[in-house]
Order: structure tokens, then C-alpha cells, then sequence
């Protein structure tokens, strides 16, 4: 077990004044506001993508996808961390490892934009234009993780137990001390778990995701529009190196990185009633943004642009005459694009 933490302030003179250590926080809430406007302070590269998600065992505090496209399940507590609290983080942790990957796609999404969680209305194109591919089975099975000021012995030795099996279980606690109205925090990882066996899970097939969207577009009678849209943008685009990763309202075309066997980032989507019934769209990723230069700043000038939920821009239309006014400055922005990364080593286009 780690011994308590102690911090001193040392003056000028080289005196030292011991800090007050804080044994819990207000509230648990305030411990989670803190958290979800700073994820940064768990771990890098963590994106929060649920708080007080419901699960048919309660509601868990924090729901995030790590750095490498985990799902990870927090459990907070402003005080010290006890036994309970083991046990609820793998109640939940359970609950969502039953799910299908398409289920805990919706389930994440249709609980997302609340609590100060941004919304995620299609969670497979977010977590494809933000992870590359199409396996959401990354997800799964989820890390736990607890968060408390401090830990209980025998929370801490319950987590290690269970953290030197398949379980992947972590533990964080935040030492908080007082200091003339201010409060500090530092973090300490207390429990960290040894390398697991991946289990994978079989997620939809590229061709089963492509044929759930022809489908879609049909019944809802947006395919011809879309797929004029879809040849226009298509063919600016490199014969080869491109992956194209649909959704369920649309597709997303990833690139190969030039000079880069191994790095997919997202530039282009079309989507048919993503943003509300009736309304196309087509969203331009940072990376897109990144090539294109100065014909960006062409671009705005002559349609108009919407923040993406996902990172970028968006601009929107409803009809083929809407489209073929934006359909000039849209292009040669791709073309662009791709002309940039074709000085900069691209190859196959």
C-alpha cells in the first residue's frame, strides 16, 4: 500500500509550511464537473463520451474511449475509496461487456449530449473518423477504473487480487491539501494492471455496414442525391490508398498518410440526415483542413460552414440544385487537397 502523500510550501527564506491534506471533496459531483472539463488529468488522450450513463445495475459515473479506443468505465468517489466501490465499477463494467459492439454503439450515442458530454449521434463514424477502421470490437472488454482521495487497504488489495487476472482494473487516487483558500491536487496511480489477452469480438463487416446504409438511404429516399455527392467527391480522390468507412447515415473516406504505411486519418464525409430529416451534408476533418492551405480560406468564403461535431466543418443542403451551387468551390477545395499531398510523396492517385 502506497504511504500517505505529504506536501510542504517552501518560502523564500527556505522555511517549509505543511499543506493541509483534504480528506474528501464537497461533493462527488464536483470531483466529476472537475474531471469531464479536464480528462487530461486521468490519463492522456482520454475522450469522456458518457457521465451518469444508466446501466441496468444503476448509473455510472464516467464513461470514456482511451487513447488506444478502449472503453473505460470510471468510478468516483469524493472520499476514500472502499469496497463498494469495487464492486459497482465491475457491476457496470459487466453490464456493458454483454453488449453487442452495434448495441453499445447506440447505447453510448443516444445517451451522449448532456451532463457537459458532447453528442455523438452516429458513435461508429465518430469512433472511426477519431481510430481508423471499422472494428469496434477495440472496445471491448472494457477497463475499470476507480477514483477516489485515497484508497481503503482492502479496496486496494481487493483491486490488486483482481487486477493479476484477466480483469483489467486500475485505481487513481488525488491527494488534496489546503493552502490559503486554494485547493491542490496531486495523482497518484496506485493500482496499475499487468498486460491482458485480447479478447476479440466479431463487429459488422464492412459489406454488412455497407449494405445496413444502401439500405437506409433507400427507405428514407436520400440515395440519389447522396450518390451523386458520393461520385462527385469519390473521383478527386486517389484510386488507391483510400478506405472508406461507412456509418449509419453516410461514409467517411480515410486516406493513407503520404509516405506513411500505416496512419488512416479521416478528410471527407457525406452523411443524408445526420443533422436533422432531409438535410445532407458533407464534413471537412483537420486533415483535410491541414493539406488544403489557403484554399481552406477560399472555401469559407464561398459556402457556408458549420462547426463538426467530430472535428472540422460541415457545410449542409437538401436539394440537387443546393448542391450544384456548392458543388464548384467544394471540389476544387478537394482537388486542392489532393494536389498538396501529391508534392508532399503521395502515390496512386
Amino acid at each position: 500500500m502506497t504511504e500517505e502523500l505529504r506536501l510542504w510550501s517552501i518560502g523564500d527564506s527556505g522555511d517549509v509550511e505543511p499543506l493541509k491534506p483534504l480528506q474528501q471533496m464537497s461533493t462527488e459531483l464536483e470531483l466529476e464537473e472537475l474531471l469531464v472539463r479536464n480528462p487530461e488529468m486521468l490519463e492522456p488522450g482520454l475522450k469522456v463520451v458518457g457521465r451518469q450513463t444508466p446501466t441496468q445495475a444503476g448509473w455510472l459515473d464516467l464513461l470514456a474511449v482511451d487513447k488506444d479506443g478502449r472503453l473505460v468505465v470510471y468510478e468516483l468517489k469524493r472520499g476514500q475509496l472502499i469496497q463498494d466501490a469495487v464492486t459497482q465499477v465491475l457491476v457496470y463494467a459487466s453490464d456493458l461487456d454483454a453488449m453487442s459492439t452495434s448495441q453499445l454503439a447506440a447505447h453510448i450515442a443516444d445517451r451522449s449530449g448532456s451532463h457537459g458530454i458532447d453528442e455523438i449521434a452516429d458513435f461508429e463514424q465518430w469512433y472511426g473518423d477519431i481510430f481508423g477502421g471499422d472494428d469496434l470490437s477495440r472496445l471491448l472488454p472494457p477497463r475499470m477504473v476507480l477514483v477516489g482521495l485515497g484508497v481503503d487497504p482492502a479496496a486496494e488489495r481487493i483491486a490488486r487480487f483482481i487486477s493479476g487476472g484477466p480483469v483489467d482494473i486500475s485505481v487513481i487516487t488525488f491527494h488534496g491539501f489546503a493552502r490559503e483558500g486554494e485547493r491542490l491536487l496531486a495523482r497518484q496511480l496506485e493500482v496499475e494492471p499487468g498486460p491482458k489477452p485480447k479478447r476479440l469480438r466479431r463487429a459488422a463487416s464492412i459489406s454488412e455496414r455497407r449494405s445496413a446504409l444502401r439500405e437506409y438511404l433507400a427507405t428514407e429516399e436520400y440515395q440519389a442525391l447522396f450518390d451523386q455527392v458520393y461520385a462527385d467527391i469519390r473521383g478527386r480522390l486517389p484510386k488507391q490508398g483510400v478506405w472508406e468507412q461507412p456509418g449509419s447515415t453516410g461514409i467517411g473516406f480515410q486516406l493513407k498518410e503520404p509516405d506513411d504505411s500505416t496512419t488512416w486519418k479521416t478528410y471527407f464525409g457525406i452523411y443524408a440526415g445526420y443533422l436533422g430529416p432531409g438535410t445532407y451534408s458533407v464534413s471537412i476533418l483537420p486533415m483535410a483542413i491541414h493539406w488544403g492551405g489557403d484554399a481552406f480560406e477560399r472555401l469559407r468564403e464561398a459556402v457556408d460552414l458549420r462547426d463538426w461535431i467530430h472535428g472540422g466543418y460541415a457545410l449542409s443542403f437538401k436539394t440537387s440544385d443546393e448542391w450544384d451551387g456548392l458543388r464548384p468551390a467544394v471540389l476544387e477545395f478537394v482537388n486542392a487537397v489532393m494536389a498538396s499531398r501529391s508534392t508532399s510523396g503521395e502515390v496512386g492517385t
